[in-house]
């Protein structure tokens, strides 16, 4: 059995260097795009081969969870596919499953442990790579939804004082703060400039970003438009609709933080004030010799 363990490691360690002199002698800068992360850079012929095995497999059988990665890889702008992100899975899965199987048979030398061990570890870096995609993506439609209200005022400021919509997104894309709403709106003024009209290209914006508070300014933007009514003075509007819907929304957290500190009170200083309350009690007790009378069973 120590044979067989011995073979194992050396099999992997060398199975990993030679992974690791791929990643690093080969010219990932002509082979590779440069805007992936580093992951997906580094393994990317795995990733790619796993996730023509994997993709449409997955795809087929969770096709929610597929539906909303290929949303959240749109709204977070990240450089991938989904088949991209399915073979990540695949990969990150059988490599931890291997790993932490072979971990827990080395420490534990039972099979049974090892194999429930890398089943449960695989499944979580089997998971990981598609919350990592939907965590990008929302904190990428948080910056922009703080960020919303202020370039809305800024427009609206540039087309009271006399410029017309596309102008006034010209200014906020060249002197605005940067960020990930600042780069969206320099998307929307390219397609506007290659010949797609004000309206298409924010909806296409609007499905970009994936903000309801967004959706809900191009429905006015185009209302007004259609209505013949100010713009600006409906950006005005929206950008105060905004700032109050972005207030209720941290009312409404701030209103369940009470209930969800009640978990980690209950699982962790509920337990420490027992322990400290009834210790004492139990040693005097012990001490007064009501520990001997159960143990000589009440005689």
């Amino acid at each position: 059995m120590d044979v067989v363990v011995i073979q194992m490691l050396v099999f992997l360690a060398i199975l990993f260097l030679v992974v690791g002199l791929n990643a690093v002698i080969r010219r990932e800068d002509v082979t590779l795009p440069g805007t992936k992360p580093l992951m997906f850079r580094v393994f990317h012929s795995e990733v790619g081969t796993l996730g023509k095995m994997t993709g449409p497999w997955a795809d087929h059988t969770f096709p929610v969870q597929t539906r909303q990665l290929r949303n959240d890889l749109i709204a977070g702008a990240l450089p991938l596919e989904s088949a991209d992100v399915r073979g990540m899975q695949g990969f990150s899965g059988a490599v931890l499953a291997a790993v932490t199987c072979l971990m827990i048979f080395m420490l534990s030398m039972n099979w049974a442990y090892a194999f429930l061990g890398g089943i449960l570890f695989g499944l979580t870096a089997w998971y990981y790579p598609v919350a990592w995609v939907g965590r990008k993506a929302m904190e990428r439609k948080n910056k922009m939804s703080k960020s919303m209200p202020y370039a809305i005022d800024l427009i609206t400021v540039a087309m009271e004082a006399g410029q017309d919509f596309g102008a006034a997104v010209r200014n906020l894309v060249n002197d605005g703060p940067h960020g990930p709403l600042r780069d969206e709106f320099g998307v929307t003024l390219r397609q506007v400039e290659l010949g797609k009209s004000r309206i298409e290209a924010l909806k296409a914006m609007a499905d970009r970003i994936q903000l309801d508070e967004f959706r809900s300014l191009v429905t006015s933007v185009v209302q007004s438009s259609e209505m013949g009514a100010s713009i600006a003075a409906t950006l005005k509007i929206q950008a105060e609709e905004i700032r109050r819907a972005r207030f209720h929304r941290a009312e409404r957290q701030a209103a369940r933080a009470p209930s969800l500190m009640l978990i980690p009170t209950a699982l962790f200083i509920l337990p420490a004030v027992f322990i400290i309350i009834v210790t004492p009690i139990i040693l005097r007790a012990m001490d007064s010799g009501v520990g001997k009378y159960f143990q000589s069973g009440g005689g």
